[in-house]
């Protein structure tokens, strides 16, 4: 696979002129890719032609923007106090793997260089200070930021755990229960191996409403990413019945079992604690909440809590709702929450936490494959804005 400019190099950065703080003369002029029309990249005209490497539209943005100086203009100008709350889900390459890659949202070197980066440029603190920040025990008086990782992949105990160790950097890790210690394969994961495996490139859906999808239009990845919004979408109250009409699609079988085992065994669910990172739940099954009855939505938040407290010996204060949009979690489910006894719980639809954050629902950013440049502009603007960054 060839690599574009964000994983060139041996750190998993960009090593080109135009990433450097000098301006951008020298570099070409940039425009669309005259073969990716409506898709989120441009490719670079010099002297010599085409470049045949495309970079998304938003690194390129950040690219400009530090190649200015905006970028470091932006970070001098960051003086309220914040927390912000980077999230990953997965770290390791994409490379060959059969599943959701947008779950992927850093290689072992970008992580790395990402955590160093946020070292450098906030006080980067635990879940109990930030227990304390939102409970108004403690004054958010700094730039502070939090790292969390979902699901509980396997990659997040043989991968993240050294480079968060390395860093000094006590993570979170919000973990799906029913997941642990099995060879389960997720809705998501199910949704993305059926695409990427199927011969058919026109696939039709009938649930919850008619769905064409053209896969040399779209690609694999935009595919599995336009039927994992349909999915989470209030109107598929039937998750059942729309994961059986992307297999039908597709004509493949969804994969319930993975060869190997893609979550973390409670072996290493224990090892993580020792290391000193913070357990929290992301309920049993992973679930859209708000789709769930009252009494499901409890179920689902004692049970995760119940497991990780018999097995780690210790309290479990803290959900990570699935999904995390707005969509997903409702006044239902945040009583739920408290009945359950947390006393924190954490969305994912972007922003930054200020004084007057909610403790049940305190606001995450994602990552998304960054790189370097985009994540000093993201992080910039959410230290000097009130809403959502990027």
């Amino acid at each position: 696979m060839s690599q574009t400019p964000a994983q060139a190099g041996p750190s998993g950065l960009a090593s080109l002129a135009c990433d450097r703080s000098e301006p951008m003369s020298g570099c070409g002029t940039w425009g669309p890719h005259p073969f990716m029309a409506g898709r989120d990249a441009i490719v670079r005209h010099t002297s010599l032609g085409e470049s045949a490497i495309t970079i998304s539209k938003r690194d390129w943005l950040s690219r400009v923007s530090a190649g200015l100086g905006l970028t470091r203009l932006l970070e001098s100008l960051i003086r309220r106090p914040c927390l912000v709350v980077f999230n990953y889900h997965r770290v390791t390459s994409p490379d060959s793997c059969p599943y959701d890659h947008a779950v992927i949202e850093a290689t072992p070197e970008e992580f790395d260089d990402q955590l160093a980066f946020l070292k450098k440029r906030y006080n980067v603190i635990d879940l109990e200070e930030v227990q304390a920040l939102a409970e108004k025990r403690s004054p958010l008086r700094h730039r502070h930021a939090l790292v969390t990782l979902d699901d509980g992949y396997r990659d997040g105990y043989d991968v993240a755990l050294p480079i968060l160790k390395s860093r000094g950097i006590r993570a979170t890790f919000f973990l799906t229960t029913g997941f642990i210690d099995t060879n389960k394969v997720p809705w998501w994961d199910q949704v993305a191996f059926v695409v990427r495996t199927t011969e058919r490139r026109r696939l039709r859906l009938r649930y919850p409403r008619d769905v064409f999808l053209n896969l040399d239009e779209l690609g694999a990845d935009r595919t599995i990413q336009r039927l994992l919004k349909l999915y989470k979408h209030p109107e598929t109250t039937n998750p059942g019945r729309f994961l059986a009409e992307v297999e039908e699609a597709c004509n493949v079988p969804r994969p319930l079992e993975a060869p190997e085992r893609l979550f973390l065994s409670w072996q290493e669910v224990e090892a993580l604690a020792l290391a000193g990172m913070a357990i929290g739940s992301h309920t049993h099954t992973h679930p859209v909440l708000a789709k769930l009855t009252a009494e499901e939505q409890q179920q689902e938040c004692e049970l995760s809590r119940d497991l990780l407290r018999e097995k780690l010996s210790r309290p479990v204060e803290a959900l990570a709702f699935p999904v995390g949009s707005r969509q997903s979690f409702s006044e239902t489910t945040l009583q739920c929450v408290r009945t359950a006894g947390y006393r924190l719980a954490f969305s994912y639809y972007g922003g930054v936490n200020t004084r007057g954050m909610d403790p049940f629902n305190i606001l995450r950013m994602s990552i998304d494959r960054m790189s370097v440049a985009q994540h000093r502009l993201r992080s910039a603007v959410a230290g000097t804005t009130a809403g959502r960054a990027w």
